[in-house]
């Protein structure tokens, strides 16, 4: 961005053009092979579950539209509709959030047992 003077900044060396529109990443760069799959595993099952979360919610919402005879009641039908996708999909989320926190803590817990445990 150019300062007040107009006068454009200088380049930095070590950063790309393209740096301002890297992807953001969460996974951590020092994780195991075990960890990264595991992240993958969730993020395979998150996009899994909206598809199909979002096309069950799509067939129930048609199905839905068409047993409404009145125009103004289908269009009263959509807000509620909408929302109530919104609040399934948020549930979904934070469940599988909650699923990979509880199975992360366990396989952390169980590489703390001595051998013997096991």
């Amino acid at each position: 961005m150019p300062g007040p003077d107009s006068t454009p900044e200088p380049v930095s060396r070590g950063r790309s053009v393209f740096a301002p529109f890297a992807t953001p990443h969460t996974f951590n760069p020092d994780m195991g092979a075990g960890e990264a799959l595991f992240a993958i595993a969730g993020t395979i099952a998150r996009i899994f579950g909206a598809c199909v979360l979002f096309s069950l919610w799509g067939g129930f919402s048609a199905w839905t539209w068409s047993a409404i005879p009145s125009h103004f009641w289908r269009m009263a039908a959509v807000g509620p509709l909408v929302l109530l996708f919104l609040a399934a999909l948020a549930a979904f989320m934070r469940s599988v959030t909650a699923v990979e926190r509880r199975v992360a803590q366990a396989l952390k817990s169980s590489r703390q047992l001595p051998n013997k445990m096991r």
